[in-house]
């Protein structure tokens, strides 16, 4: 996230206050609240507010964070809780679309837990992602399930 970033703050503080942030210092008021997000969010490689019309309207669907490498990108998806399941399925397909062609990505990998299998699985038949296997006991709750997707960047010929 760059400073030019920052036009999606009421998002972010939307998040926030519906504690969709996961561990974040409680009860700032807006202003602490963007003095915290510069610090942090500069940090994040990627990020991205998705955003879809639901009900009629054109409003923030998801957050997405992500881990970056250099090659492999990892995204960890929050969603808003107007979110409905098209719009959080058209969200990811738009995002993985996306992801696909940026040529500064090598490939895209999604991690998750038994319970939250269903998209991703959804988002295989669609052609969108593949299966890559199991990690046995890869959550502290369970297995851990991994999917991926080759993107546009390619390794250099000496590399």
């Amino acid at each position: 996230m760059t400073e030019d970033d920052f036009g999606d703050v009421p998002y972010l503080w939307d998040a926030y206050k519906k504690n969709l942030l996961g561990e974040v210092p409680e009860n700032m008021l807006m202003e602490e609240f963007i003095e915290w997000a510069k610090g942090i969010f500069i940090q994040i490689p990627k990020m991205w507010i998705v955003e879809d019309t639901v009900y009629g309207k054109l409003q923030p669907v998801a957050i997405v964070f992500s881990t970056y490498n250099g090659w492999t990108l990892e995204p960890h998806v929050v969603y808003f809780d107007k979110a409905t399941p098209r719009a959080i399925i058209r969200a990811y397909v738009a995002f993985l679309k996306k992801t696909k062609y940026d040529k500064s990505i090598g490939a895209c990998i999604i991690r998750v837990d038994k319970k939250n299998r269903a998209l991703p699985n959804r988002l295989e038949k669609m052609g969108l992602i593949e299966w890559v296997g199991k990690i046995w006991g890869g959550k502290p709750d369970g297995n851990e399930y991994l999917y991926s997707m080759r993107c546009a960047a390619r390794r250099s010929p000496n590399g």
